[in-house]
Order: structure tokens, then sequence, then C-alpha cells
């Protein structure tokens, strides 16, 4: 090792010299001893497990409800921390169901502070708007034509999760969770008359739709139709703990959608959080060499 042989050397002549070491040689055990090794703090890491659970029954509140601890309520949406008894008690009901749907988002490791996001959602196209194209004002134009404007709505759930940071041994983050449900799509139309360009009045004359419609045989119509999506959206966000020994669970409320057999379709969407610290080991830097002294001149 050249920087310990530099040492060495150093130290060696001090001695010869005189009974304690010199300045040169305490300095490079001082150099040397600061390019030691030491261990980098740490950075923890976040492990987050998400479950999107569809429920079709409100049953699972009442099974669930002396482990619920309430965290907040807006609306129709609310939130509760779980134990992990519970989170366990809940999906095995939901997996149980046969109606029920029970995801599981890949796990996920991030750095404490880095953002988190997960997407379940659909999205579907419509007709959001119609651009005119004619040669002439409405209800005048020779020419019309009807260029659609399409758009798209999403149909799930989007949860994102960022601001992690440690208070002791707790750990804290800020929520969103977007719900949109499309419940379907409703139509209209507009209508714009078109007049006929002129053409031979003989040929006009012998027009079996002259005959037919003789008040109005210079104009036809044409139709456009718009789409207009019914979609109930519910929000949810706030700074919550997220329980080191179970979950966060946040139900984004219930929709009765339509009716079978005289019944309407109960179905809830709920969202299962869980978080655990890992600790990542620690970066350990190599030791830098001092520099080479030359040996002090007698």
């Amino acid at each position: 090792m050249p920087c310990l042989n530099a040492l060495l050397m150093v130290a060696g002549i001090a001695v010869g010299q005189a009974p304690a070491p010199t300045k040169l040689a305490e300095a490079a055990v001082k150099d040397v001893s600061s390019a030691t090794a030491t261990p980098a703090t740490a950075v923890p890491h976040v492990a987050f497990e998400i479950h999107d659970v569809t429920t079709t029954s409100p049953d699972w509140r009442g099974r669930t409800l002396p482990k619920l601890q309430p965290v907040a309520r807006q609306e129709s949406v609310a939130a509760w921390a779980l134990d992990q008894e519970g989170v366990v008690a809940l999906l095995a009901a939901c997996q149980a169901d046969p109606k029920a749907k029970v995801l599981q988002a890949p796990r996920m490791v991030a750095r404490l502070g880095d953002p988190v996001r997960m997407t379940n959602e659909d999205t579907s196209k419509y007709v959001a708007h119609m651009r005119r194209i004619s040669d002439s004002p409405p209800n005048r134009g020779t020419s019309v034509a009807f260029e659609p404007i399409v758009d798209e709505v999403h149909d799930g759930i989007r949860v994102e999760l960022t601001q992690t940071r440690l208070k002791g041994p707790v750990l804290l983050a800020h929520v969103v969770i977007q719900h949109n449900k499309l419940l379907g799509f409703t139509t209209t139309n507009y209508t714009e008359s078109v007049v006929n360009a002129e053409s031979d009045p003989g040929v006009v004359k012998t027009s079996l739709l002259s005959k037919l419609r003789p008040e109005g045989s210079d104009k036809l119509s044409i139709n456009a139709t718009l789409q207009v999506p019914e979609v109930s959206s519910r929000r949810i966000e706030g700074d919550w703990m997220i329980p080191s020994d179970g979950a966060m669970l946040i139900s984004m409320g219930p929709h009765s959608l339509g009716a079978n057999a005289g019944r309407h379709h109960y179905e809830e969407r709920l969202i299962l959080v869980t978080a655990r610290i890992e600790q990542v080991p620690a970066v350990v830097e190599k030791p830098k060499a001092a520099p080479a002294t030359p040996p002090a001149k007698p």
C-alpha cells in the first residue's frame, strides 16, 4: 500500500532524529485516519402494497366494525385504520364472494419521500363536439359536413402517495384517491337543412322527389349526433398515518346501478394500502489514499 509505506517511511525518519514524532508524521497519521471508511447514512425505503377491491354488499362494514378506526370522512367517502387481523378477515370475506373483485397491484418500493402512484382504469372515447364545415350559414349551405371532435373519459381508480415521511416510528403520507365511475352516455342530435344546388329545370320537373314534396324539394336534412358522458366522480385527500402493523382502508362510497330482478345492483370500491419500512444497507465509501510525502531532510 503506497499510503502506508509513505507513512512508515516518514515515521521511521522522524524516530531516528528525535525521541518524539515530528509534525510531518503527525500530519500523515491524521490524513490516513480521516480517509478511513465510514458508513454513509442509510436512506429508508418504503414497500407499498395496494389492493383494489370491488364489493357487492355493504355487509363488510358490519363484519369488521370492531377493527375499524375512523380517520376521515368526506361526503360518502371514508377512511379507516385497520389492523393486520382485520385486513386478513376483510380480504378473505371478499375473496369468498364470487361477485366481488379483488385485485392487487405489483409491490412498489420507493425511497422515503418519493411519490408512488397506482392506476387501474379503462378509457372510453366519445364524440364530444361537431365542427361544422359549410359554404354558408346554417340552413343555407349547399355543402354541409361535420367533423367529429373526440374526447375520452376514464372509468376507474387513481391512487397517489406523496410526501412520505417518518415521525418517530410512524409513517405519514399525503394520500390522494380519485374514483371515476362511467354510468353511460346520453345522445342528442343536431339537424340542419342543406339547400340543393341549382340544376336543370327539366330534370327538377320530372323528379319524383319534387312530386312527392313539392314544398321542400330544394332542401335536404343532415344530422349530427353528440354524446354526453354521465360520470360519477369522488375524491378524498389528506395527510394520514399508514399503520405499520395493518393497512389504511378507504371506501369510495357505494353505487346503486340499475335494477336486476327488482333489486338495485350494489357496488362499492375499496382501497387497501399497506406500507413497510425497509432499511437499505449503507454504502461504504472506499478509503482514499493520502498523497505521498517526501522524507524530511536531516
